[in-house]
């Protein structure tokens, strides 16, 4: 049995956002107990994201023309740092530097993982293979952060960064096991050439505009959970968890759905109008059940926009090429996290916890609304 079978790469994708999402639900309430203001916090999370922006194009890059595989365990293994960083520094600059170790091995993982399994494994039914990796990842995502939620609240923050550096070297070692694909030789002209695809440009636009939300809910959802919905640790893990499996129990349909579909950018475009407007909505919920069901149509358009951009991707891109534009799609992404990260941070300190969902909520549905008007007009010209 080949050793790139799937369900290595479900593991690690599992493991990735388990300990990626066990931590971070938690990160601004860590940060804030140790007294970093609202801005603070908003740039520490920022930072995540900013490493990715500067390093991902070059990962990518690099592990198209040199070794997948060994920069994947390197990432791993910058991933597994910032937990261990985490648990030995509580200064502003301290902790900030090992969020860009995190930031690091995270975009690593995340990059790479997806462009090798998409270079090895077939391009048939391509959006359900995609969705099997998604899969594990969204019940990595649900089941982290309440497993998180627990440690926390009953052994500390220490011990719950303790639990996920030790996770962590598990990815280190799956990696190992993952079968490399080959480098092969190619011009840097055309990768400059893709990107100057009309419709990879577009899909940059679209991926931004998805990125933006990320920002917003990283730096301020469990603090909106917390300081103005009233939930504990437990409840905010709990929330995490169902969003989680209600996430995987969707993507085995998105991924029929994507295969399906014919119209290039529609379904992405759909969930982003979905996401848009209930992003905008969440701050109206008062009640553990009431952000939990406004979260669940919030996130069956989150479901339907993250997976249709891996297939755009992979569609749109060489494959001998995938690594370095997955990683160009990828820093996209972690600009607008970076950068909405951070104005969510001075929104969270000037106008308080609702206020990055309403200005966030009305820019992506607006952008959203404006993009299917242009796309559905293009297809009835063609």
């Amino acid at each position: 049995m080949r050793r790139y079978r799937p369900v290595l790469f479900f593991l690690c994708y599992f493991l990735y956002f388990f300990t990626f999402w066990m931590v971070l639900a938690y990160l601004p309430l860590v940060l804030k107990a140790y007294h970093f203001t609202d801005k603070q916090i908003g740039f520490a999370i920022g930072l995540n994201s900013l490493s990715s922006v500067l390093l991902v194009l070059p990962l990518g890059v690099f592990s198209d023309y040199f070794s997948p595989k060994r920069t994947l365990t390197l990432g791993a293994i910058c991933f597994s740092g910032y937990f261990l960083l985490l648990t030995i520094l509580q200064d502003f600059y301290g902790v900030c530097a090992a969020v860009i170790l995190g930031g690091l091995g995270a975009v690593a993982i995340r990059v790479i993982l997806m462009s090798l399994y998409l270079k090895l494994v077939d391009s048939t039914g391509r959006g359900k293979k995609v969705a099997f990796l998604h899969l594990g990842g969204y019940v990595g995502f649900g089941s982290g952060p309440l497993v998180g939620g627990y440690l926390f609240e009953a052994f500390g923050a220490t011990f719950m960064i303790k639990g996920a550096f030790v996770l962590s070297i598990m990815i280190v070692l799956l990696t190992l096991l993952i079968e490399d694909a080959p480098p092969l030789a190619f011009s840097f002209k055309d990768y400059k050439k893709d990107i100057k695809e009309p419709n990879a440009l577009f899909l940059m636009a679209l991926v931004f505009v998805l990125g933006t939300h990320f920002g917003a809910e990283q730096s301020s959802m469990s603090l909106l959970m917390k300081d103005v919905i009233g939930l504990d640790k437990m409840e905010i893990g709990l929330i995490f968890f169902a969003l989680g499996i209600w996430m995987a129990i969707l993507v085995p349909f998105a991924g029929v759905l994507v295969d399906k579909n014919r119209k290039m950018f529609l379904l992405l475009i759909v969930g982003l109008l979905i996401s848009g407007c209930f992003q905008f909505v969440t701050p109206f919920a008062g009640s553990f059940c009431g952000l939990l069901i406004i979260r669940m149509i919030h996130t069956m358009g989150d479901t339907l926009a993250i997976l249709e951009t891996d297939v755009l991707t992979a569609r749109l891109y060489p494959a001998a090429r995938l690594g370095g534009n997955s990683g160009l799609i990828f820093c996209v992404r972690a600009l607008a996290i970076f950068i909405f990260a951070v104005f969510s941070g001075w929104l969270n300190q000037t106008w308080g916890y609702k206020f990055p969902f309403f200005v966030n909520g009305i820019m992506v549905f607006a952008f959203s609304l404006v993009a299917l008007i242009y796309v559905v007009r293009a297809f009835r010209a063609s």
